[in-house]
């Protein structure tokens, strides 16, 4: 019997000390309402450092997209804890439908996350956010709100107002965005986004959080972007009050798509990092 209890505390030990040490982990938040989020834990060998980054992909998306592996590369490699996570209405694991997207639910996602993560052993404070294109929109509403708990924030061809994201699409896109209106939603692979997550997202606008933002700022945008110009966050940058930060990728369309345009995106931040640390 003492002998079985000594393996089994060895084994436990084992098991905790695999985990502490494990390149990544998997995590599964349950709500038996809202459905479940997915996220993942990269960087854990890093806690002692007391340095966190928790990141949000953009509409229609996922952790896997390009935007939000690339920043998680640039924070693995200046020594953080990294959460990303797949939001709810999206095209990852999490639950939810995508006809129910809006900004108000990218934020009650990364709420809930934040939550979780705060009850974590490698939780630190103030953390960093970055976002992309509309979790660019949630992780400025959310330091706006939150100011004391986020030191760095990076948004990334974030909707600055859903405003300007309905100009933007009406002048650099009009026959898409007509129809996409008038139709009450577009096709993207094999789901319908709908309009909807631009008209509720007009209460929305950066300009006026501004002044609430205390954080350490890097506003990334791509000088080929139709979607958000670069003029909007630029309009942004001159909202926002001291430290701030401004960097245009050239040659890049709002996804960045390709590898050159990805190095530069990762440079950009990983830079950040370095002189804000």
């Amino acid at each position: 019997m003492f002998v079985r209890k000594v393996f089994l505390v060895f084994w436990g030990l084992l098991l905790v000390s695999c985990a502490k040490n494990e390149a990544s982990r998997e995590v599964w938040l349950d709500d038996e309402q809202s459905g479940p989020i997915y996220l993942q834990v990269d960087g854990v060998a890093h806690a002692d450092a007391g340095k966190l980054a928790i990141i949000q992909h953009g509409l229609a998306s996922h952790l896997g997209h390009s935007v939000v592996q690339t920043a998680k590369k640039a924070f693995l490699d200046n020594g953080y804890v990294v959460i990303t996570f797949d939001s709810r209405n999206s095209l990852g694991k999490s639950g939810g439908n995508i006809k129910d997207v809006r900004l108000a639910s990218f934020e009650r996602d990364l709420a809930e996350v934040v939550d979780w993560v705060s009850r974590q052993d490698f939780y630190s404070e103030p953390f960093a956010l970055v976002g992309h294109s509309l979790g660019g929109a949630s992780v400025l509403q959310y330091t706006a709100e939150n100011p004391s708990r986020v030191g760095k924030l990076i948004p990334v061809t974030p909707v600055v107002s859903g405003q300007k994201w309905e100009a933007a699409c009406l002048s650099e896109m009009h026959d898409f965005c007509e129809n996409w209106k008038k139709n009450g939603f577009y096709r993207y692979q094999t789901e319908d986004i709908p309009y909807q997550v631009v008209e509720t997202a007009k209460a929305y606008d950066a300009l006026k959080l501004a002044d609430k933002i205390k954080a350490d700022v890097l506003l990334v945008t791509a000088e080929d972007d139709f979607v958000i110009p670069p003029r909007d966050v630029e309009d942004l940058y001159d909202a926002l009050s001291f430290p701030k930060h401004l960097v245009t990728v050239p040659q890049s369309g709002h996804n960045f798509e390709t590898e050159e345009n990805q190095q530069d995106l990762y440079r950009s931040i990983a830079a950040f990092l370095q002189s804000a640390d």
